[in-house]
């Protein structure tokens, strides 16, 4: 119930902070009229047994920000949770169709062991909140106008738990609506 009530205050201000930065375009430094770029995307994200909803705030073609709420865990039996965010820098070029990009991230990870045996008992055997952060490359393809794909690996640390992911390398991907 705990992880179900801060998803709800996650999702909330980060719809809070969409609505805040929102504005259809933004300009691109360009005078002609009509010339303009989206500012804000959403989509859902998948990281390494967890996924959830992201939020992306593109302050220009180079530097992004993208915020997480990855609630859904995968394992039954270590259950991680993750809220945070990561500030993108991109390398735009036109010789490829994609757009790589490296990036540098920090959030709030929980996490939750319970007894393998007893699938059936719903109370943990230790579980904890844990300053996590990942750094980490990738790239992005653009799929029309709307749409996009990312995949990305990183070096992540979500918990201080013995052999529990301490700095672990991640595979993550994403797929962006992006509001025009």
């Amino acid at each position: 119930m705990k992880i179900l009530k801060t998803t709800a205050i996650n999702l909330a201000a980060m719809m809070v902070c969409a609505w805040l930065t929102f504005s259809p375009t933004i300009s691109n430094g360009s005078t002609e009229p009509g010339d303009t770029e989206a500012n804000n995307s959403f989509g859902i994200r998948y990281a390494y047994s967890m996924s959830g909803l992201s939020w992306k705030h593109m302050f220009n073609q180079v530097n992004h920000f993208e915020a997480f709420i990855l609630p859904i865990s995968n394992n039954f039996e270590k259950q991680f949770n993750y809220y945070g965010g990561r500030y993108i820098h991109n390398f735009p070029q036109t010789a490829f169709p994609f757009t790589p990009f490296v990036f540098a991230g920090v959030g709030l990870s929980t996490y939750s062991r319970f007894i393998p045996e007893d699938s059936q008992n719903s109370v943990p055997i230790d579980s904890g909140k844990y300053f996590a952060y990942s750094i980490g490359q990738g790239v992005e393809f653009k799929l029309g106008n709307h749409l996009s794909l990312s995949g990305d690996v990183a070096i992540s640390k979500f918990n201080n738990e013995p052999n529990q992911m301490l700095g672990i390398i991640r595979l993550g991907c994403g797929v962006q609506y992006v509001i025009r």
